[in-house]
């Protein structure tokens, strides 16, 4: 925002002392800021105090700019790195004034999910979303590690998944194998907790299961599935996850759960078995069946189980598990899993999948034969459901037609910048034109950082990457 406009508004309010939080070149912006006239020495940047306090909300914070030092309240180590995320953008102003910023999030769950089975980018890829998630208070990092086209993380009990599972992804079915090594998913790991970022991995069970089976013919299900009725598959499970929970100490282990089609099942050994055994009438109901064992599974690791709208109607217990509202042509989902008793969490294709275009003059991306367009706007004024069980928002983005960084971060930014401050900010702080004078700003850091974003402004659009 320019010095004048932002002088204004300051001259503005400074009769009751309030000033919106929308006058400060922040994002997100914070739910309550009170400014001065006073200038902020910036040589006083160095002097910055912190105090514990028990009375502000878990990642809340409140950031006292006085003209000689900066007090930052707070209770947890998130409040605190959110405190110094406001500060630096403060920083980056021409102008700091004195005053109060009380500052809360207003859901939960925060998220971006990467899909690195289809397309693989790589640890220094993920390093730079985890800073600039980061920096936007985004909390959750969905990655989603295995599907038809790749297995992307080492096993210790099973390498071929990733000597074999890994070689291919969706353009080249025979490209060399490429997945992350334990190693370093510790490293991606702790860099993330630095930035008060818990990272969720996806092993997509039992549909989407293709690089699993190729390891694994035994328990194929056909249709790129699993064998239900297959005892022995829960065993490697169960090994599979612990190695997983042992890896990542965050709360959640995503069991995807979607899309699962179960034509070939009747057939299957030990199928009739397994129906007349546990009372199994449909295929519905060994898909449920198979959700309740793998549930059992993770919940055995301590942590709890994350799915896609595929399980709300599981009969599995909502207990202790989160399920992604994904399809938006099944409304009614959403509603029907907060009454149940899921945690859910806001991520329907339309409008918060990244893969779909964002202009409608872009020529690449999902269903853009259809002329589905994803555009920043949709995203900040979606209209969310008002109910105490809706605990948190997510982005998406699938890869299939993602195969360069440089697309990626095209179809990443600035929408997720546009999330982030739909998940943090209350209604009464969103107000979408002044978002994009915040962003006009916020470009500036994105060129420091060397992102290649679509760029709103027209005089100055970027040409869309088409691979």
């Amino acid at each position: 925002m320019k010095l004048r406009n932002l002088v204004a508004l300051l001259m503005l309010f400074v009769a009751i002392g309030v000033v919106p939080c929308r006058a400060l070149d922040v994002i997100p912006c914070p739910q309550s800021v009170e400014l001065t006239q006073v200038v902020f020495d910036k040589a006083n940047l160095e002097k910055v105090k912190y105090r514990k306090d028990k009375k502000i909300a878990p990642e809340g914070y409140e950031l006292q700019i006085r003209k000689n030092a900066v007090v930052i309240r707070y209770s947890t180590s998130a409040g605190r790195f959110y405190a110094e995320q406001t500060l630096a953008q403060l920083a980056d102003d021409d102008v700091m004034y004195c005053g109060t910023i009380k500052d809360e999030p207003r859901y939960a769950w925060r998220g971006l999910m990467l899909d690195e089975s289809r397309h693989f980018f790589g640890k220094e890829q993920v390093l730079k979303f985890l800073d600039l998630m980061g920096r936007y208070k985004l909390n959750r990092f969905h990655w989603h590690l295995s599907d038809d086209q790749g297995w992307r993380i080492e096993i210790k009990a099973y390498p071929n998944l990733t000597k074999v599972g890994g070689v291919g992804c969706h353009t080249n079915g025979n490209a060399p194998a490429r997945f992350y090594t334990q190693e370093e998913i510790r490293e991606i790991v702790a860099y993330a907790a630095e930035r008060n970022i818990m990272i969720i991995p996806e092993i997509d069970m039992p549909g989407h299961a293709s690089a699993f089976v190729k390891v694994f013919p035994e328990f194929s299900g056909k249709h790129r599935t699993v064998n239900p009725a297959n005892e022995k598959l829960y065993e490697v499970l169960a090994i599979i996850y612990k190695e997983l929970a042992d890896l990542f100490p965050g709360n959640y282990l995503h069991i995807g759960g979607d899309e699962v089609y179960k034509g070939g099942w009747n057939d299957l050994p030990g199928m009739k078995e397994l129906m007349a055994r546990e009372n199994l009438q449909t295929m519905n109901e060994v898909e449920e069946y198979f959700g309740r064992r793998l549930s059992d599974i993770i919940t055995s690791t301590g942590k709890n189980v994350v799915a896609w709208d595929d399980l709300v109607d599981s009969g599995t217990s909502p207990q202790g598990k989160v399920m992604m509202w994904w399809r938006c042509e099944q409304p009614q989902l959403l509603q029907d899993g907060a009454d149940k008793g899921f945690d859910m969490i806001v991520c329907p294709d339309g409008p918060f999948y990244l893969d779909y275009v964002q202009d409608i003059r872009d020529k690449v991306g999902h269903l853009v034969e259809r002329q589905w367009v994803n555009e920043m706007r949709e995203i900040y004024e979606y209209d969310m459901l008002d109910n105490p069980k809706v605990v948190g928002v997510q982005s998406n983005i699938w890869t299939e037609q993602v195969i360069t960084t440089k697309r990626l971060e095209y179809m990443v930014f600035p929408r997720i910048i546009a999330l982030a401050e739909k998940a943090w900010t209350r209604n009464e702080g969103l107000n979408y034109d002044n978002f994009l004078d915040r962003l006009t700003n916020e470009y500036k850091y994105l060129d420091t950082r060397n992102i290649y974003y679509y760029d709103f402004r027209e005089n100055y659009r970027r040409e869309e990457p088409k691979k």
